[in-house]
């Protein structure tokens, strides 16, 4: 019997060829893709395996089939839960994307005073904690402890309430100013890019001001109106703080709170909570899809070859009506939420109405100073551990962008295109999805119960966000550089040390302080993976209105806002006005 060699090829012999393969660059990357797919992944599957598990009457044995899926339909609960996802999500994202355009619209496009100073005011709910909005506007708008209707019962001496936010418009309201500006962020880019040739065809031929921005502007826009709108309905659904605070205690479930329900305490069904989960993922998947192979890729040509600075329409008086309007979304996303947070913090316990002489800042030093004997366990624990976290979470997660990003567009073939597959996969599901799955894969491994184990589920969750930072930079980067490295001698991580990386030192620190800003706010990952001892300043917030009282809860709510915006202010310094906007 003869046994035939491998065929060589190209004339060079077998075992150089397999060496030639080993090299550092193919390693660490073949490593750090292999990490990845397996973090991605893994949950997923976990996910869809559980959600054909079914428990018997008692909780203990299990057979295969549809029995969770089936059991989804004929809950009552869940049934409303779905049904109020949707109205939430639709109606916040009608909301929001009315505001984003017009605010972007206003910024991008007209002469309103200041604008450049409030574009920055704008987007400050984009990187602040929804579920503290949430808190924030229950004490000023619940019909029983809310400043505005304590303040209303003052003016004009009604016995009842002006203002309601604890039912379904409650959340819709919180989730559409909070996600406004994801909107403002997709649609302000393109509104600054346009070619104004474009309006002044329709200006010349006798339009005016409100028919040319309908039948032009809007229009040329509309793939990015879309996909800002898209993302806003996905990250909608996804959403759990705003309505375990508004909606649920009040009658209101959602899929976010009742996945939260079966995934957590003695009665926890963990198959029940992955086939929801899976119901969630696909949902949202889907439209991500739909947002990044048929919207995106219909971007109008408004950018043309020739110079110019796009218009900027006058718009007579009502330029003040233009900030009158911007300075009123400021004040309700931003300042009312704030002046509440900081007004309820100030009292031992609040009872719905401001007592000047009972003001103190006891809540502070109960927080801040953990080595009283009266700290909170979980809140000195989540301080800690959150800026653990978010440390280590964003400078692993911001190598892992630069890894992926340099095989996604320095390799060629079908491996760059399954790995920015793999990069989308995880904006695609929430993260209480994420989080779930996690937590079905490794309950019974020695990381549940440790802080790995979130730092495993946030870096799987973001670090796309870090790696769409990087990839936008290294794009823009010319490989004639990282080739003239290697014909010199230099190996790849030299090359990537002396060469790459300089050149991607502002999106790698921008990258870092987003994915920092992120992993501090973070609630729907946390709330599913944390245990006694791993809270983090999210679930330290949770347990302070769960278990202590709301000054408490708004101290520590302050407190992460305050941390938050020195983050925001430090991102915006280090990426430029652009940053987001571009």
């Amino acid at each position: 019997m003869t046994i035939k060699a491998l065929p060589e090829k190209a004339g060079i012999p077998q075992p150089a060829r397999w060496a030639s393969l080993a090299t550092q660059e193919n390693l660490i990357t073949s490593f750090v893709g292999l990490m990845v797919a397996a973090a991605v992944f893994l949950p997923l599957i976990a996910l869809i395996v559980s959600s054909f598990r079914v428990l018997d009457v008692l909780g203990f044995s299990s057979e295969w089939g549809l029995g969770n899926y089936r059991e989804m339909a004929r809950v009552p609960v869940i049934r409303a839960a779905f049904l109020n996802t949707f109205a939430i999500s639709t109606g916040a994202t009608l909301f929001a994307t009315l505001v984003g355009v017009s605010l972007a619209w206003i910024n991008a496009r007209t002469n309103c005073p200041w604008r450049g100073k409030l574009e920055l005011l704008n987007l400050i709910p984009y990187f602040l904690s929804p579920f503290v909005g949430a808190i924030a506007w229950h004490n000023l708008a619940s019909p029983k402890v809310g400043l505005l209707n304590d303040l209303a019962r003052w003016l004009f001496g009604t016995t009842g309430y002006l203002f309601n936010v604890d039912n379904i418009w409650g959340v819709i309201w919180v989730t559409a100013i909070f996600h406004a500006p994801l909107v403002y962020l997709f649609v302000v880019g393109s509104l600054r890019r346009m070619d104004p040739s474009l309006e002044d065809s329709a200006r010349t031929t006798g339009a005016g001001l409100l028919r040319t921005t309908l039948t032009v502007t809007l229009p040329l826009v509309a793939p990015a109106i879309l996909s800002g709108a898209i993302i806003t309905f996905v990250t909608s659904a996804g959403e759990f703080g705003v309505p375990f605070k508004l909606g649920a205690p009040y009658g209101w479930p959602t899929f976010t709170t009742q996945i939260f329900t079966y995934a957590v305490g003695d009665d926890a069904n963990y198959q029940m909570g992955a086939a929801m989960s899976m119901t969630l993922g696909i949902i949202t998947a889907f439209l991500i899809w739909v947002q990044r192979r048929i919207i995106a890729p219909r971007a109008y040509t408004t950018v043309t070859g020739k110079g110019f600075r796009p218009n900027i329409i006058d718009l007579g008086p009502w330029k003040w009506a233009a900030l009158a309007y911007n300075l009123g979304f400021i004040i309700i996303a931003v300042v009312l939420p704030l002046a509440a947070l900081v007004l309820v913090s100030l009292h031992k316990v609040w009872q719905g109405h401001l007592i000047p002489s009972q003001m103190t800042l006891w809540n502070y030093e109960k927080i801040l100073f953990f080595w009283r004997p009266e700290s909170i366990q979980a809140v000195t624990n989540g301080i800690g551990n959150s800026f653990i976290l978010a440390f280590s979470g964003a400078t692993i997660a911001m190598i892992l962008a630069i890894a992926m990003s340099y095989m996604i567009h320095r390799t060629k073939g079908y491996g760059s295109t399954a790995l920015d597959f793999l990069c989308v996969i995880p904006i695609g599901f929430p993260g209480i999805v994420l989080a779930m799955g996690v937590l079905i894969t490794y309950i019974k491994t020695p990381i549940y119960g440790t802080l790995w184990i979130l730092l495993l589920g946030y870096i799987t969750r973001f670090f796309p966000y870090g790696q769409r930072n990087i990839s936008s930079i290294l794009m823009a980067v010319s490989e004639e550089l990282d080739q003239s490295s290697r014909m010199a001698g230099a190996s790849w991580l030299t090359t990537l040390r002396r060469i790459t990386i300089p050149l991607l030192k502002p999106g790698i620190f921008a990258g870092w302080v987003l994915l920092f800003i992120i992993f501090l706010r973070e609630l729907s990952i946390s709330i599913i993976l944390y245990t006694a001892g791993t809270e983090t300043l999210s679930v330290g917030i949770y347990y302070l209105q769960e278990f202590e009282n709301e000054s408490l809860t708004c101290t520590l709510g302050v407190i992460q806002t305050l941390v938050l915006l020195v983050c925001v202010y430090i991102f915006r310094r280090l990426a430029g006005r652009e940053a987001l906007t571009a």
